[in-house]
């Protein structure tokens, strides 16, 4: 299987996918080791109902959809929508940790569920309670229309959740949803990254493939108005963060997705100027990142800095202390005083122990990247930056 500029042996869910695809089947269509009688379907037939005012036909429907085979065998759709739940991979973890990462506060979580053993549908709403739960500006609703003056904005809240629960890979056994929630922002990480096995960082986010992992629970959410069916996911994500300048970040490589949003309650305001800019006017993902936020090297979105934190107070500290040893390097010598600080928040956030390309430094200093790079440039030839591989750079610890 190649992987990016290389050649690896294929894993063993790549040669099931393989087999699958070979067969022109997905993974929820196998037929499993139940039999009708073992389950039962009445919360999907009331959500049925009640989404589409049509009466769900248990004999006839969950056939032609796809959840019971002709001789009454359940298929994994079946197994994933019916109201036991029986899919023992399917699960979503649900955490709201202290401050902005795991484990920086004594006592850690302040507040954890795990739910399982139950319909998607209910997996679905028991996480959108727990984020409404812990917000502090929960989404509320008047009349027939819910108010979006809300720390997660329910319609982007929505469809991550329902990305990660229809396209996650459910033949990675003893894998599982994670939401996780901070103060700054939410990370939702599902298992499996892009069905077609490019990264979602490396695409045009106007323009990214709608394709589909699982068809029948897609196709039912999608009936069930849960999801829109034309792939435009992304576009109503990014558009309820129009007004922010902190944006929603996307992340995928062979083996997770991660969607990270930020919390609008102690987010940056966008001035008018900005606000003109649209998000999606970019030809790639302004967030491109080389490395994996889940592989072996920590990830910025976990570091004890938040990468989605905007604004610095008075430089203390660990801040103090980096600046003095860049002006021994000789930064102020070829910098502004408002680019050294600009440089330090971007260090705070990557620290030496992560990489990052000139686009993110681009995006963060709001420049082009030809600018990002000759900035790249003149901080290796100081020593306060080196470069791991081509378009791969990490602050240097200096010690």
């Amino acid at each position: 299987m190649r992987h990016g500029d290389r050649s690896e042996k294929a894993t063993p869910i790549e040669q099931n996918n393989l087999l699958l695809k070979g067969m022109n089947k997905t993974f929820d269509a196998l037929p499993t080791s139940y039999k009708l009688p073992d389950v039962s379907f009445t919360l999907l037939a009331a959500t049925f109902k009640k989404e589409t005012g049509e009466d769900f036909d248990i004999s006839r429907d969950l056939i032609s959809m796809g959840f019971v085979t002709p001789n009454n065998i359940v298929t994994n759709a079946g197994l994933l929508l019916c109201d036991q739940g029986y899919l023992r991979q399917s699960k979503i973890v649900c955490t709201r940790w202290k401050g902005i990462e795991k484990g920086s506060v004594d006592g850690d979580a302040l507040d954890d569920e795990e739910f399982t053993d139950a319909s998607l549908i209910t997996l679905l709403s028991n996480a959108e309670a727990f984020i409404r739960t812990n917000s502090k500006n929960p989404w509320t609703i008047r009349g027939m229309r819910r108010e979006e003056n809300s720390d997660y904005p329910f319609k982007a809240v929505r469809e991550v959740l329902v990305n990660a629960l229809i396209h996650r890979d459910y033949q990675i056994q003893g894998s599982e949803v994670h939401v996780d929630m901070f103060d700054d922002r939410m990370e939702i990480v599902s298992p499996g990254g892009m069905i077609n096995g490019s990264r979602i960082q490396d695409l045009n986010l106007k323009h990214v493939p709608s394709m589909r992992r699982n068809e029948i629970i897609s196709d039912i959410f999608g009936r069930l108005h849960y999801m829109d069916r034309r792939g435009s996911g992304i576009q109503r994500i990014l558009s309820a963060y129009t007004d922010f300048v902190e944006q929603p970040i996307f992340y995928s490589d062979d083996t997770v997705f991660l969607a990270t949003l930020p919390n609008r309650g102690i987010a940056t305001p966008k001035s008018p100027l900005q606000s003109e800019k649209s998000p999606l006017q970019s030809e790639k993902s302004p967030l491109q990142s080389e490395k994996s936020p889940l592989q072996s090297e920590k990830s910025p979105l976990q570091s004890e800095k938040s990468p989605l934190q905007s604004g610095k107070s008075p430089l203390q500290g660990e801040e103090n202390n980096i600046i003095k040893k860049w002006k021994e390097k000789g930064i102020d010598k070829i910098f502004r005083e408002q680019t050294i600080e600009k440089l330090l928040e971007f260090y705070m956030r990557y620290s030496s122990e992560y990489s990052f390309n000139r686009n993110l430094l681009a995006n963060f200093l709001e420049i082009a990247p030809n600018s990002a790079s000759k900035i790249i440039q003149k901080c290796r030839e100081i020593g306060i930056m080196r470069m791991e591989k081509r378009g791969v750079y990490f602050f240097t610890d200096l010690g």
